[in-house]
């Protein structure tokens, strides 16, 4: 049973989340990938709700994303997800079917192409609408040295937020 919500109605939550990590899903023709990402935020710009997403160069949904100009995030809340959460964090797409491996279930998203995880309760289906290279020159030397020392950067997604909701248990 959906629940429609409002983009900001779960940030506290949401936010917390994102910290141990989220799925970023993508899908390119019949290929649907996710990835767990830990780096991203949700805000309100250009008068729209946005979540905003950091996907390296190297990474398989970076290819999608950009092909799809979408992208779903679904979030676990109360569902213990941490192995499936750290596996699509570690491998790629372009080498395993992470969905099919950590036996995750899709499910078709209510606005755009690109699917949810249905293991997940709160869902945020997302078109981008704005995105950029991060320039390695305007990056703190300290940030660069942690997290950038191979030279490995990001492309920041600003994903219009065009649905949001939770998913319970079917009635």
């Amino acid at each position: 049973m959906y629940t429609d919500i409002k983009f900001n109605e779960y940030a506290d939550k949401m936010l917390n989340q994102l910290t141990k990590g989220v799925f970023m899903t993508t899908k390119k023709g019949d290929k649907v990938n996710t990835m767990t990402i830990a780096w991203g935020s949700i805000s309100f710009v250009w008068g729209k709700p946005i979540f905003i997403a950091f996907v390296r160069y190297t990474r398989d949904t970076y290819q999608m994303v950009e092909h799809a100009d979408e992208f779903t995030i679904s979030i676990p809340l109360n569902i213990d997800l941490k192995k499936e959460l750290g596996y699509c964090g570690s491998k790629s797409g372009r080498d395993y079917d992470k969905i099919k491996e950590c036996d995750l279930k899709l499910r078709d998203a209510r606005v755009i192409n690109t699917p949810i995880l249905e293991d997940c309760e709160m869902h945020y289906e997302c078109k981008v609408i704005y995105k950029q290279a991060l320039e390695p020159g305007n990056i703190l030397q300290s940030v660069k040295d942690r997290y950038y020392n191979t030279n490995n950067y990001h492309v920041v997604y600003y994903g219009e937020i065009v649905d949001s909701y939770l998913i319970k248990g079917e009635e």
